[in-house]
This record gives structure tokens, C-alpha cells and sequence, in this order.
């Protein structure tokens, strides 16, 4: 089985379509049909984005077989229900949503020398235009 099969198969077993899918890892339908049939490649940073939505490990999507570390509630990036409500809504790719989550944690750990829970009341929107300015500069 292919990468772009072990895709397609993970995508439907998530009852996926794949603009779904593409909305959450930010790609293209066209990119993605092909890569699901074989005749596109994947980049390791699509590779990675896709593992992280489906919170599966690289291995898996390239061999087939779950490694070690995907087992491992610590190898998983719990994203909030806030941000992920936030997220959806504003449709931002996984990586946006990610660097949105990175950036309120550094900022907060430079605060308070120490990072902190997220509320759920958390105002990402406020957040998110306070500092889109530096994730569109990526």
C-alpha cells in the first residue's frame, strides 16, 4: 500500500471527505486527489501535518506500521476545544492552528516564566489578530 492509499484510507476511516481533510492541513483538493491516486509525492511538512490531524506517526503513513512513540499520549499535541472551535471556524490549516498555539505559549512562558493552562473562555480571535501580522510573515 502506497502513502497516498494509507492516506485515503485513514481520511474515509475518519468518515473524511477530502475537502475536509485538505481544510485542516491547509492543501489543495486537486493536490490531494493526486497524491490519494498515486501521482503526486508528498513534502516531509505535508507528510508531518497529515500524520498530526489524523494523530498518527509518520511510520504509519510511510510503512504501514504505528511506531512506538504514537502510542505515547506525550508524543500527541493536545490542541484546546477552544482553539480547535476557533480554528475551525476560521478555517485555519492544522499548521496555522499549531504556530497559534506555539505563540500563545511563548508568550505566556516569557511572562510568567512559566507556560499556563488555557481556559476554555480563552478569546483566540482577539489572540489570533493580535499576532497574525507575524504568522503570515512564514
Amino acid at each position: 500500500m502506497t502513502v497516498g492509499e494509507r492516506i485515503r484510507k485513514k481520511r474515509q476511516e475518519l468518515g473524511w471527505t477530502q475537502e475536509v481533510l485538505c481544510g485542516k492541513v491547509g492543501l489543495s483538493k486537486s493536490f490531494l486527489s493526486e497524491l490519494e491516486s498515486g501521482k503526486r509525492n508528498v513534502s516531509a511538512e505535508n507528510l508531518y501535518n497529515i500524520a498530526q490531524v489524523f494523530r498518527v506517526s509518520l511510520d504509519y503513513l510511510m510503512a504501514g506500521k504505528a511506531s512506538k512513540e504514537s502510542k505515547d499520549p506525550s508524543f500527541q499535541i493536545p490542541i484546546p476545544n477552544s482553539l480547535a472551535k476557533f480554528a475551525e471556524k476560521e478555517q485555519l490549516s492544522f499548521r496555522k492552528t499549531l504556530t497559534l498555539l506555539n505563540m500563545y505559549h511563548q508568550i505566556v512562558a516569557n511572562r510568567t516564566g512559566r507556560s499556563k493552562d488555557i481556559g476554555e473562555k480563552f478569546d483566540w480571535k482577539k489572540f489570533h489578530n493580535g499576532v497574525k501580522e507575524f504568522m503570515d510573515r512564514e
